[in-house]
C-alpha cells in the first residue's frame, strides 16, 4: 500500500483552487506571526474573511438581481459550497479525542521516564544524541519556523512522492539500512564495554593471605 493512499486528495493539488484556498491563507498567517502578535494576526485574518464574504455577497447581488446575468439559484453564489459545511462537534468525537490524548500523554511520560532513568542504555544514548542535534536545530530556527516548514512539506511532499515514488522508496531503504547498521554498531560497542570489566575481574589473581 502506498504511503500517501490514506491522505485526502486536497494534498495532491488535484483541484488547485481548493488546495490553494486551504494552503495559502494558513501559510500567510504563519509567516505573519513571525513579525506580528497572534492577536493582530487573528483579528486581521477575521477582517479579511469578513471583507471577502461581503464582496462575494455583493457580486452575487449585482449579477443576479441587478444585471440578471446569473440565475437566481444557490449555485450562483461563490460561497455555495461553504453553506453545506458541518461545523458541529459531537460529544462522541470530543470523548474520543480526550481519551486518545490522555492515552498518548501517558505513553509518552512512561517512555520519558524509562529514557531518563537509563532503563535501556542503548535507547538512552540514542535519546541523548537526538537531544544534542535538536539543540542545533533550536539555534538555527524556532518552533514557528518548524511549523511553517512542516505545513509547506505537508502540501508538497505527497504530490512529489506520488510522482517519484520508486526513486524515493529506494533512497529511504538505503537510509534505513545505514541507520540499522549504526544501531548494530552502537549495540555491539555497548555490549563489549560491559563485557570488558567482567573479563578483567575474572583474570585478576587473588592475593595470597
Amino acid at each position: 500500500m502506498s504511503l500517501t493512499s490514506s491522505l485526502p486528495s486536497v494534498m495532491f493539488w488535484t483541484n488547485p483552487l481548493e488546495t490553494a484556498a486551504i494552503f495559502l491563507p494558513t501559510l500567510v498567517a504563519l509567516v505573519a506571526l513571525v513579525s506580528y502578535s497572534i492577536i493582530s494576526v487573528v483579528s486581521t485574518s477575521c477582517l479579511v474573511i469578513l471583507l471577502a464574504v461581503s464582496l462575494c455577497k455583493l457580486y452575487t447581488h449585482v449579477m443576479v438581481n441587478l444585471l440578471a446575468k446569473l440565475p437566481a439559484d444557490l449555485s450562483s453564489d461563490p460561497l455555495h459550497k461553504v453553506y453545506s459545511f458541518d461545523l458541529t462537534i459531537s460529544a462522541g468525537t470530543v470523548e474520543t479525542i480526550i481519551s486518545t490524548s490522555f492515552s498518548n500523554v501517558n505513553d509518552i511520560l512512561i517512555l520519558l521516564r524509562s529514557l531518563f532513568l537509563l532503563d535501556s542504555l542503548v535507547d538512552s544514548i540514542k535519546f541523548g544524541v537526538l537531544l544534542y542535534f535538536i539543540t542545533y536545530i533550536g539555534l538555527m530556527c524556532n518552533l514557528l519556523t518548524i511549523i511553517t516548514m512542516a505545513w509547506i512539506t505537508l502540501f508538497s511532499f505527497p504530490r512529489l512522492y506520488r510522482d517519484n515514488e520508486m526513486a524515493i522508496d529506494n533512497l529511504v531503504e538505503k537510509m534505513i539500512g545505514q541507520v540499522e547498521e549504526m544501531k548494530s554498531k552502537m549495540t555491539s560497542l555497548v555490549t563489549r564495554s560491559k563485557a570488558t570489566p567482567m573479563k578483567n575481574v575474572e583474570k585478576t589473581p587473588e592475593k595470597e593471605e
